[in-house]
């Protein structure tokens, strides 16, 4: 605050608390370091100093790791070179320096640098810091009133800590910091013993970055005040002794502090015309001085009153005029001496010469920075390299196991090919024998289309015959009807009903009721004998519908029966044939080709088996056909005798109708004329008697139709298969008699028998030759489909192939692709940061004036001043 330099630096062994003591905990008052506290006294200073004092500050924020300085508010900038000059003395060239207004805005910078620097675990810390920080404010202080200026500068230095590898067990790049850590410690030991032992004549500042940067704090323009960390524990004795001595030999350097302090215009005019005025006397004095030479030179005596007297500080000083001839004449012959060329150069380097080696130390210095950020940019690109060659060795190994995976999956998908393959000779073996079978089939069919066309042209009378057969069927069969149907009894029957109804409707028309006690009676008798054949009629109904139940019956189980021996058969059927495609496996299996024979002959017996089947379900087609088509006809011809039957009992309702209103009149007239005085209620039971019988009658009706179909169906049923029988006895029977014909030409036979063993022989030397056929046939098929088998399976490899290269470059691509989003991603993460950073940055560079009294920010200062740090 005063214009001084100050350095405050904690030392010790590692783990000792250095970190803590200086930076501690900033959001808690309790465990707040020394930093945070000094920032904020800082701050209370300014806050209530005078009014007319401005100040400014600035912060900046260095570590040195593996000797090189990196800034912490900027970690872009790398390796910063170090600097000397004149006027701003040892400097790091490129730090950037922020203008800060607050003790918040401090706090910031110092949690930016404090997450930028490098720590790392050891045995004995969990965040052992890695390198050296050092946090640096600068304060200007500028007197409104005057224009003087003061600037002071405190460091505040986080050392690392000294390390025992034996104790940390650093390896690694832990232990090449901790080479580097204890290497610029003990350059900084051997500073403090150069000033201390008071018989060194050179300072090894240069030996060490850290040494370099605290030069003016060790033994120089600087107050420094250092803080000693020791471990409490007897573990690290050694070290706390060792950090002790330290401190009593940093205690003893003695620095020179003076205060920073530029003078204001009004003071430099007053030196400026104090000097001009002193030079104006020592030119006047210096002309009489040259005068009074000049006459002693030539040998003349100058009188003692005309001696020049000096005045000023020579005079103060106390000369006497007798000293001063010796004195002019030393003078004299200084400046002779200086003009003659045989003048010699003095040993001491001049200010020009210093400068000029400074200045020439910078460049290299510069250089030197260059040289190293290059060097820095190849070691990055030779890591990188490095990462992108492991990469490619993983992707190596990756790819290798892949390929491995796909060579396994390969030789599972060549077995898999070549099962599907076998399959596929099989099938093919099979599909080429049921072709050959096919074809012996077409041929065999073909002969016997033949042979039935010579059938029928030679067995033209067998035709007639059964013309014949089917006529003698069909008389049968109707004569069978005529004697068996029932249909005449109930049509008897029918016939007296409707006669019954007959008269009854004629007594309606005639509508004269009877007067006479005969008719009457008559009548009576007459409705007796209806309810009698009604009754009749009724048992037989009964009966038929007994028989039709039982009938039924009878169907229904021969169904249930039919049902199950067919699925039996199905059955038994479908275990054949799974017996049979077994058996056909195994014996092609074990005997290969030579079965192929044997195989020929079961499907041959299977599809004469299957053949013959078919024949017989066609049959039973037919028959059911034209069993369907006669009970069509039998149920139109029982729909017209019910529809008749209906017209019928329409007609005998009717007629109860119209007899049921007679009465009423009858018992009328015979009322007046009081002729019969029972006929009334005879009239009314008669009446009775005709409703019943007409119900009667019309369900009886009802169930006439119905026994009448369920009887015509099962009796065509019965009928059909008798004559079937005779039909076949008849055949039979004739059958047996061509053989007793045909048993009587012995000689005819055997001639029959020579021929046919002999066409047996033809047969079989037939069937030899084209079975070879047949074998170069299957023999040439077998090289044709394992050449075309051989190039599918090359095409298919080949297409595998393709494949799994299409997959593999597919899976680059999405690799590559992968990495390339990342990078992209990482590039833009990176672009943020540096964004935000510079923006960050760009903010810090406007400098932020401070008045004292506990002013703000000065306004209208804030855009017009600008970074004042050298680059």
């Amino acid at each position: 605050m005063n214009g001084y330099n100050g350095t405050i630096f904690a030392y010790g062994q590692t783990g000792s608390g250095k970190t803590h003591t200086m930076m501690g905990d900033m959001e808690s008052s309790e465990f707040k370091g020394l930093t945070p506290r000094i920032v904020e006294h800082i701050f209370d200073t300014i806050l209530n100093s005078p009014s007319n004092l401005e100040f400014t500050v600035k912060v900046s924020f260095m570590e040195i790791y593996m000797e090189k300085i990196r800034d912490l508010l900027n970690p872009t900038n790398d390796n910063l070179p170090v600097h000397e000059d004149k006027g701003r003395g040892v400097y790091v060239k490129g730090l950037l320096e922020v203008f800060v207004g607050s003790v918040d805005e401090v706090y910031e910078a110092m949690r930016r640098g404090q997450g930028a620097r490098v720590v790392a675990y050891t045995n004995m810390n969990a965040e052992s810091s890695r390198s050296h920080s050092i946090f640096v404010l600068q304060i200007t202080q500028k007197n409104l009133n005057d224009g003087s200026i003061k600037t002071g500068k405190l460091s505040l230095v986080d050392l690392a800590g000294s390390e025992k590898v034996g104790k940390t067990g650093a390896t690694g790049q832990t232990l090449e910091e901790a080479k580097k850590i204890n290497k610029s410690l003990s350059a900084l030991g051997m500073v403090i013993n150069s000033l201390t032992d008071g018989k060194s004549s050179h300072i090894p500042y240069r030996d060490s970055k850290l040494t370099r940067i605290l030069q003016e704090s060790l033994g120089g323009n600087s107050r420094t005040t250092l803080i000693i960390n020791c471990s409490p524990s007897s573990f690290n004795e050694a070290e706390t002794i060792s950090t002790l001595r330290f401190g009593m030999r940093a205690k003893t350097i003695k620095n020179k502090a003076k205060i920073n302090a530029e003078l204001s215009p009004n003071e430099l005019k007053t030196l400026l015309k104090k000097a001009k005025i002193e030079t104006a006397e020592l030119e006047s004095q210096i002309v009489s001085i040259e005068k009074e030479l000049v006459s002693w030179r030539a040998g003349q005596t100058v009188p003692e009153s005309e001696w020049v007297t000096l005045s000023g500080k020579t005079a103060s000083a106390g000369l006497s005029p007798a000293t001063v001839a010796p004195a002019l004449l030393d003078i004299a012959v200084s400046r002779a001496s200086a003009t003659t060329p045989s003048s010699t150069t003095a040993l001491a380097i001049s200010d020009d010469d210093r400068e000029e080696f400074l200045r020439r130390e910078n460049e290299l210095a510069d250089q030197l920075a260059e040289k190293e950020m290059e060097l820095k940019k190849q070691q990055t690109l030779v890591e990188e390299l490095q990462e992108e060659l492991n990469f490619i060795k993983t992707r190596e190994a990756e790819i290798a196991q892949e390929n491995k995976i796909l060579g396994s999956n390969m030789t599972e998908m060549q077995l898999q090919l070549e099962k599907v393959m076998f399959e596929n000779k099989e099938s093919l073996i099979t599909v080429d024998t049921l072709k050959e079978s096919k074809n012996e089939l077409e041929r065999t069919l073909d002969s016997l289309k033949k042979q039935i066309l010579e059938l029928q042209a030679t067995k033209m009378p067998e035709t007639k015959d059964d013309n014949e057969k089917e006529k003698r069927k069909q008389e049968k069969m109707a004569q069978m009807m005529a004697e068996f149907d029932p249909t005449a009894v109930m049509d008897d029957k029918e016939r007296q009903m409707r006669e019954t109804l007959v008269k009854l409707s004629h007594m309606k028309e005639t509508s004269k009721p009877p007067t006479d006690t005969e008719e009457i009676a008559s009548q009576h008798f007459e409705l007796l004998d209806v309810k009698t054949q009604l009754a009749h009629h009724q048992v037989e109904i009964t009966e038929l519908s007994g028989l039709a139940a039982s009938r039924e019956a009878e169907i229904s189980t021969l169904r249930a029966r039919k049902e199950e021996v067919e699925t039996k058969l199905a059955a038994l059927e479908s275990e054949y044939e799974q017996l049979l495609e077994k058996t056909i496996q195994e014996e092609e299996q074990h005997f290969g080709g030579e079965t192929s024979n044997v195989v020929q002959d079961l499907k041959s017996k299977l599809e004469v088996q299957y053949g013959a089947k078919r024949d017989i379900q066609e049959k039973e087609i037919e028959e059911l056909h034209a069993a369907n088509i006669q009970k069509e006809e039998d149920i139109a011809r029982l729909q017209r005798l019910v529809s008749e039957k209906t017209k019928e009992n329409q007609e005998l309702l009717s007629s109860v109708d119209t007899l049921r209103k007679t009465p009423g009149t009858t018992s009328g007239l015979s009322t007046e004329e009081g002729r019969t005085p029972a006929l009334p209620a005879l009239d009314v039971a008669t009446t009775e008697e005709i409703e019943k019988m007409r119900k009667t009658m019309a369900t009886q009706l009802i169930e006439f139709d119905a026994m009448k179909k369920k009887l015509m169906r099962d009796l065509q049923n019965r009928c059909e298969k008798v004559v079937e029988l005779e039909i076949s006895l008849d055949e039979t029977r004739e059958q047996y008699n061509n053989i007793l014909r045909n048993s009587n030409s012995r000689a005819q036979q055997q001639k029959m028998a020579v021929l046919e063993h002999n066409l047996e022989q033809l047969k079989t030397v037939q069937k030899g030759i084209c079975q070879a056929n047949e074998t170069l046939k299957k023999d040439l098929a077998v090289a044709d489909r394992k050449l075309s088998t051989r190039n599918e399976r090359i095409q298919n490899l080949e297409s595998l192939l393709q494949e799994s290269q299409v997959k593999i470059e597919t899976q680059n691509q999405k690799y590559e692709a992968q990495i390339s989003s990342m990078r992209e991603k990482l590039r833009q993460a990176q672009a943020q940061q540096a964004e935000w950073g510079s923006s960050w940055v760009q903010s810090s560079r406007i400098a932020k004036p401070l008045r004292g009294g506990g002013a703000a920010h000065v306004a209208g200062e804030d855009a017009d001043e600008s970074d004042t740090q050298d680059t």
